[in-house]
């Protein structure tokens, strides 16, 4: 997995050089994933323009968004604030994965976010906050069509805490009445939300479906990532 690093932005990545189940690779600079994009430099800016960005969705909720803004919000790029509900904090550590299964259950929202991502003429970029939890879902979605592996879709979203742990450990030093679990992004969430999922849906597709997207629309979906 590729990470772009950025001095302000700790959890850009892209969704590229995944191997999957059909003896593919997934393309490189056509979708990434992200926390909050926040104070770029113009170089990293011009480093998504010059590899085809044009697609921004803002996973966040209004009030996130007027607290702090995202500065992909220009006219360089088509920017969307599809508001995907999950930014609450679970109360006990076992009810995360099930918070994540809410996240994907969110039809309409659901729906919404892989519309923008299938009409989208480049690349696309789609964060949260952090980059984890809603950012996270999201990603295990696209990296399950792509048929990409379970045990890399895992790391994918095991890796995030590496990234943001000062974020994370600051948060809870200014915090100290926090759960200890929050903000980490540990294998049992993703491998347990992958149970849940297989157990509801048993297959990719079928939740594509779910969502409203004909045979034709989903393949289109797939080759934002699978030539």
């Amino acid at each position: 997995m590729r990470r772009i690093v950025c001095k302000n932005v700790k959890n850009l990545r892209d969704l590229g050089g995944f191997f999957t189940k059909e003896n593919k690779v997934t393309k490189f600079n056509s979708i990434y994933r992200s926390d909050l994009p926040k104070d770029m430099s113009e170089e990293e800016i011009k480093y998504l323009v010059d590899n085809n960005l044009s697609t921004v969705i803002d996973l966040r909720k209004k009030e996130e968004v007027n607290r702090k803004g995202n500065c992909l919000n220009i006219p360089e790029f088509n920017y969307y604030n599809i508001n995907l509900l999950g930014d609450k904090c679970p109360n006990e550590e076992s009810d995360i994965p099930k918070g994540y299964m809410d996240i994907l259950e969110n039809i309409d929202t659901m729906y919404d976010v892989f519309n923008v991502i299938r009409k989208a003429k480049g690349s696309v970029l789609f964060n949260c906050s952090a980059g984890k939890d809603r950012t996270g879902v999201v990603s295990m979605l696209l990296l399950l069509l792509a048929q990409v592996y379970e045990d890399d879709i895992i790391a994918d979203y095991q890796v995030s805490y590496t990234y943001i742990r000062e974020d994370i450990r600051k948060m809870h030093k200014d915090n100290p009445d926090l759960p200890a679990f929050l903000g980490g992004s540990k294998l049992e969430y993703m491998e347990e939300t992958l149970k849940l999922f297989f157990n509801k849906y048993k297959d990719i597709n079928t939740y594509f479906k779910y969502l409203g997207f004909s045979d034709k629309e989903i393949k289109q979906i797939k080759s934002k990532l699978i030539k």
